[in-house]
């Protein structure tokens, strides 16, 4: 697998929340590492980390991709549902946007 340069920047991933994550009440310890701090109930995400993971998901994908494999994009979510099936069909995958 190559590796490749993917243009992910911490200040974006931090303007968009992705840092925020579950409630302290709803986590699984297996979790811990990832996580950098606990503030007001919430439990902070390990930006960097996710940096690295998403560039190795990317990475995956895109030898995938250009094996000629096929993809399942699911986001059933209020909020994800129309943008997985924009984005699904602009890749010609199948979807689930609905539980």
């Amino acid at each position: 697998m190559t590796r490749r340069y993917w243009n992910i920047h911490l200040e974006e991933m931090m303007e968009l929340g992705v840092h925020f994550g579950h409630g302290t009440k709803k986590w699984n310890p297996r979790m811990a590492p990832y996580i950098s701090a606990k503030r007001k109930g919430i439990h902070i995400t390990n930006l960097t980390r996710t940096v690295r993971f998403l560039s190795k998901a990317c990475d995956l994908v895109f030898d995938a991709a250009s094996r000629g494999k096929t993809f399942l994009m699911v986001g059933t979510k209020n909020k994800a549902a129309d943008l997985v099936v924009s984005a699904a069909i602009r890749a010609r995958c199948h979807y689930v946007n609905k539980k």
